[in-house]
């Protein structure tokens, strides 16, 4: 009987061990090293899955979807049975029909569902320096691709598996690079050792410094615009998203904490559940630590596991303690190992397929509910509709118009003009009616995408949660500066649905101008005009008045190029530059106008052709900086110089115009660190002797009189009694009795609840504000009086004495998102912009970054006066009558 026991358990042993097919060769025989060894570049990858292509045709197909800014190639990878694979053209079709409920009834929707794989996409690597995931996305690959025990046979045939082993293969290059050559012979465990510590920039972000787990619904980086188009032929279910987190950590797996975006339905965070218990029970298995329901949100909707779920997906994000590399000692004395963290990751992603595959049929009945359950909504909800009139800033609307639809939404053009009644616009209480040309946009929410439009459009998405792993709001037309209505009513008006962003073809009005061309400061169209005319060495005025010429009314800041003195092959740039940008421009056949200034007035500035220096390398932020290096490089084509601080504190400065000094992340602290009183005084005189000085956030605070003593303005500090007030209030509404001791006292006695609470309180994640705009000063040009802007620091201002306060927070500013009403209160007007002239020179002071994730579009051209336009302006005077 021992012995037949015996048997038996070798048996059972023996089936339950997964079989490999010896034709697929595991990573290390093609990449050359044990995985967890050391880190693997993405050539190695690359060789990896390719040489998959031949040794396992009937489990992977791969497909090559994008290219990198530094030419890596992007890969997404479908593995599973042969069968699914021979029919993936159907499934994608099923999927598309599970996804529009519209073109499915139920009785075609269940036969879809009883015959269809589910579709689980996981996501390696999307931040370059967390690296494990991208090598347990090589395990994950081959026990796919190799194995042929009945788990995975059965696994294979109820899922496929879509694998992106590197979202950000220049970030993770960075990465490699960097470690190749720190590490030596063997791994230092010593968390001070070089190896565990990079060098500025780091490699989370992408070539341009981008975080690309921010950018999912913005799509301002190549690699985002690649993957989005890709899982939209796709459509899955269920999509991961692997990361890693401080090395002291050990794993967290969804459920989600909150706040949780209200827009997804109750079963998207049922599913977190399930898959949560999943995990938990694969980890427990093993006697290993994580956690669940803590820190990590659902809300902003430019994650990796928001924006999937609202597409449909169950979006999750699963994060590993690392972010260091081969091997290190925690604080608890216990060695982590890159195997270990491969390991974590390898485990929850055949968790979360083993999930999949066992609650196949209820995931995509659920993914059909959830596009149903939407439609409905659109039809029935107190929203049905979007208006947009482009006729505004066309460039603007256009823009968001294509965002929109790269993402999938459906929008229709009108084929005639329309009046409405009952519309709201944002933050406007009244109803109002409007007229709307030929050609306007309508967004109906009776779709498939409603929840995403619903997200990305409505005007108030924070809920009562305090605590915001990201910005707390971010609605799209406000961020855009385009103009939209929505009414409870369904349009009827002839309209067509458009696939794409047809804008109308720009025009020369008169074709050879006598005297001048003029060009409206009311596109962003017309910045890139600008700086391609400059760059060419045209002569090029800008006005600081209006006038009307020819009839034609131009506002401050029109583009004016005379005939008389430029290039004689102006005629043919002008025909050239207005079908490249999709501008109309018109002709003067005098300098002599019908209102307001001359053409050849003193007010009709000369623009100085740029030569910028914008302040690189540690200590600054590097997504300050690869914001403004991304927008020059690929929005505006504006060349530029990056340039370290010791280069600054060195070099001759007087060929440049202008110096733009980025956030630092240290509230100024990190130029001091860099630049002593020598240095700040070099930069002193050269603003007098004519420099424009550009500070962002933490490059205006060291600017500011508080730090580096280059401007006039201070700090503004919290007044002593303030924060009482404000708990107190909290308090209230706790029922709690005031105290009536002194804020020292009260800090002192305050337990580590009350501490957190105070911090949470002055806390500002990311809120839309409104500001008070001089439009008549050069930085306000192209602008309404009121503009709207996001403020992710507690940092304020007082208002400048001697210069000009050229965007201040008006009253009650906050428009959306979370603020304590004592921080309202206490940046209620202070600047959010700032000009003060030194000598011949400006200094102009951004106090939150107007260039925040290149997604706030409307403050580009805000950013972009005080580069192109400030330093010619001397006098700022002369735009006043």
């Amino acid at each position: 009987m021992k012995y037949f026991v015996i048997l038996l358990i070798s048996l059972h042993n023996l089936i339950a061990q997964p079989v490999y097919n010896p034709r697929v060769p595991s990573p290390d025989k093609i990449i050359g090293h044990e995985l967890g060894d050391k880190f693997t570049s993405h050539s190695q990858i690359e060789k990896y899955i390719n040489t998959l292509k031949e040794s396992a045709p009937d489990r992977i197909k791969i497909f090559p979807y994008g290219e990198t800014y530094e030419n890596r190639t992007l890969y997404l990878l479908a593995i599973s049975s042969p069968k699914n694979l021979d029919q993936l053209e159907q499934i994608k079709n099923n999927q598309k029909k599970l996804s529009d409920p519209r073109m499915t009834n139920e009785r075609d929707a269940e036969s879809i569902i009883k015959s269809s794989p589910a579709i689980t996409w996981l996501s390696y690597g999307v931040h370059g320096n967390e690296a494990s995931s991208s090598e347990a996305a090589l395990q994950v690959i081959y026990e796919l691709a190799s194995r042929t025990d009945a788990e995975i046979i059965s696994m294979l045939e109820n899922v496929i598996v879509l694998i992106d082993p590197l979202l950000n293969p220049d970030g993770h290059e960075r990465y490699v690079n960097f470690q190749t050559t720190r590490a030596g012979k063997k791994p230092v465990e010593d968390r001070a050792a070089a190896e565990h510590s990079e060098d500025w920039p780091g490699s989370r972000s992408n070539h341009y410094f981008f975080d690309l787990n921010r950018d999912w619904a913005w799509l301002t980086q190549k690699e985002t615009q690649a993957r989005i188009k890709i899982y939209q032929e796709w459509k899955p279910q269920v999509h991961a998203d692997y990361h890693e987190m401080g090395y002291n950590s050990s794993y967290f797996f969804f459920p989600s904490f909150k706040p949780v975006n209200k827009n997804l339905p109750k079963s998207t965070v049922e599913w977190g559940e399930i898959f949560g218990k999943a995990n938990a029970e694969a980890f427990d298995a093993k006697g290993w630590s994580y956690w669940s329901g803590e820190v990590f949100d659902l809300f902003y909707p430019g994650f990796g596991d928001s924006w999937p779920s609202l597409n449909g997906a169950i979006g999750m994000t699963y994060e590993q303690a690392g972010q260091v590399g081969v091997r290190v000692k925690r604080n608890d004395e216990t060695i982590l190992t890159l195997k270990d963290r491969i390991e974590h990751h390898f485990t929850t992603s055949f968790a979360t397929l083993k999930t999949t595959a066992g609650n196949r049929e209820k995931l995509l009945k659920d993914y059909y509910s959830f596009f149903k359950d939407a439609i409905e909504e659109g039809r029935n909800g107190p929203i049905k509709t979007y208006i947009i009139d482009p006729t505004k800033n066309r460039s603007k609307a256009e823009r968001m118009i294509s965002l929109l639809l790269e993402q999938g939404i459906e929008v229709s053009r009108t084929l005639k003009e329309f009046t409405s009644e009952g519309l709201h616009t944002f933050f406007r209480n009244k109803e109002t009616t409007a007229k709307f040309p030929a050609n306007s946009y309508i967004i109906s929410l009776e779709q498939p995408a409603k929840r995403l439009i619903k997200s990305l459009m409505e005007q108030e998405p924070a809920i009562s949660d305090t605590f915001f792993y990201d910005i707390s709001s971010w609605a799209l037309p406000v961020a855009f500066g385009v103009e939209t209505y929505w009414t409870n009513k369904n349009i009827q008006v002839p309209a067509e649905r458009i696939q794409a962003i047809s804008p109308p073809s720009g025009k020369v009005l008169v074709e050879h101008a006598a005297y001048a061309y003029i060009i409206k400061w009311n596109s962003d169209n017309a910045i890139k005009a600008v700086v391609w005319l400059l760059q060419h060495d045209y002569k090029v005025h800008t006005a600081l008045k209006e006038f009307t010429s020819n009839g034609e009314k131009f506002e401050r800041g029109s583009i004016i190029i005379p005939i008389s003195g430029n290039q004689k092959k102006i005629h043919e740039s002008m025909q050239n530059i207005s079908g490249q940008f999709n501008l109309t421009i018109y002709s003067a056949k005098s300098g002599f106008t019908e209102k307001g200034i001359d053409l050849g007035s003193d007010r009709a500035v000369k623009l100085k052709k740029p030569k910028i220096i914008v302040a690189t390398n540690a200590p600054l932020s590097s997504e300050s900086y690869g914001a403004i290096w991304s927008m020059f490089d690929n929005v505006y084509g504006i060349d530029f110089v990056p340039m370290k601080l010791d280069r600054i504190k060195n070099i001759d400065l007087h060929d440049y115009t202008t110096i733009i000094f980025p956030d630092d992340w240290g509230k100024g602290n990190g130029y001091r660190s860099q630049l002593d009183s020598v240095a700040t005084q070099k930069i002193k005189s050269w603003i007098a002797n004519g420099g424009t000085f550009i500070g962002i956030e933490g490059g205006a605070a060291f600017a500011s009189a508080s730090i580096g003593k280059i401007a006039g303005i201070k700090f503004k500090e919290k007044k002593k009694g303030e924060e009482k007030k404000d708990e107190k209030k909290e308090d209230k509404k706790d029922g709690k009795k005031e105290d009536k001791l002194s804020d020292e006292e009260l800090e002192k006695r305050m337990t580590v609840e009350e501490r957190e609470r105070k911090q949470r309180l002055e806390y500002i994640p990311g809120t839309m504000m409104r500001v008070k705009l001089d439009n008549s000063h050069p930085l306000g040009f192209g602008y309404d009086s009121i503009i709207t802007v996001l403020k992710t620091t507690n940092t304020m201002f007082e208002l400048s004495e001697k210069g000009y306060n050229v965007g201040i927070y008006t009253k009650s500013p906050r428009l959306s998102g979370y603020m304590s009403k004592n921080n309202e209160k206490m940046l209620e007007e202070t600047p959010f912009l700032i000009h003060e002239q030194l000598g011949s020179g400006n200094i102009v002071l951004f106090t939150d970054d107007p260039n925040f994730r290149l997604f706030w579009e409307n403050l580009n051209k805000l950013f972009l006066n005080s580069v192109l336009l400030m330093p010619s302006i001397r006098d700022v005077t002369m735009t006043a009558d």
